[in-house]
């Protein structure tokens, strides 16, 4: 899924009330995302994975594969590494720098 394009809201009143709208919707698709999956999306993260020895550190991103289907659960990337939540140890949102 991704949270950076959205469906524009063209029935809004002022020029600005669909931009804002648009992402207030976004941004409650994204938080439903991270709620029922348990991860951070878009922020700074250090994530303890199952079976790996170091955590990870950086943006945590949902990897697309247009062959699974869109009822399996999403699979993750970071650093070069495709994992699963199940697979999530822990996951810490860090200070931006």
């Amino acid at each position: 899924m991704n949270f950076d394009q959205g469906n524009f809201n063209f029935d809004a009143n002022g020029p600005e009330d669909g931009y804002r709208r648009w992402r207030e919707e976004l941004d409650a698709a994204r938080h439903a995302f991270e709620r029922r999956w348990g991860v951070i999306l878009s922020r700074r993260v250090s994530v303890v994975l199952e079976d790996h020895e170091k955590p990870l550190v950086g943006l945590l991103r949902v990897a697309s594969d247009s062959k699974k289907p869109r009822t399996a659960p999403p699979e993750f990337e970071m650093d070069g590494l495709r994992f699963q939540a199940r697979s999530i140890q822990s996951i810490v949102q860090m200070d931006p720098d």
